[in-house]
């Protein structure tokens, strides 16, 4: 019975991930093979998706939203990417994810900001600014993460849970905090 159940849910999450494939074509973006999108997991694309890109073995857990605001915002996620349960990641101009990537729970990466300058003005009304967003290649991102735009998370960093990364992360190093700070590296001296 358990291997059976096994089976229906592969069978399942392969079917969610053809159909989002399917659709990304026939709005002219691109999805590799082998993406899985668990229950409530899904992509809300504006006017056109020629400029996603998502690369095989995309894992989209539950709840777990990619959006595009703008119609020319663009998001390129690598390959074996895992983006954990009600996580989002919202490109008003560009995000970018490298190979390997792991994206913890809960974690929040957003390129864009609301301009707030004019103090006449309510900041509802004064529309927004993209900064883009750049996560190299088998980054680890923790639970709760908040990624804001303009930043660089290096190639191996990780990013300890519930920390706001509003500054460039250095590869292979380790921050935690609000803002984040680094806290150590994986180099070993």
């Amino acid at each position: 019975m358990q291997k059976l159940l096994y089976i229906v849910l592969n069978s399942m999450l392969a079917a969610r991930g053809l159909f989002w494939r399917v659709l990304v074509r026939l709005m002219g973006g691109r999805m590799a093979c082998g993406a899985r999108f668990y229950a409530g997991a899904r992509l809300l694309l504006c006017s056109r998706a020629g400029q996603i890109k998502i690369g095989r073995d995309f894992r989209l857990l539950r709840f777990a939203v990619v959006n595009t605001v703008e119609p020319t915002a663009r998001i390129v996620i690598g390959d074996r990417v895992h983006m954990g349960e009600s996580s989002m990641i919202t490109a008003y101009e560009s995000v970018e994810i490298g190979d390997d990537v792991v994206i913890g729970p809960q974690t929040i990466i957003v390129d864009a900001n609301h301009c707030w300058e004019d103090l006449s003005r309510p900041i509802r009304v004064q529309g927004m600014r993209g900064r883009p967003i750049r996560i190299e290649q088998g980054a680890w991102l923790g639970g709760h993460v908040t990624v804001l735009g303009g930043v660089t998370i290096g190639r191996g960093a990780i990013v300890g849970a519930g920390a706001v990364v509003t500054k460039d992360v250095a590869p292979e190093s380790i921050v935690a905090g609000v803002p984040a700070k680094q806290i150590g590296s994986r180099r070993k001296s």
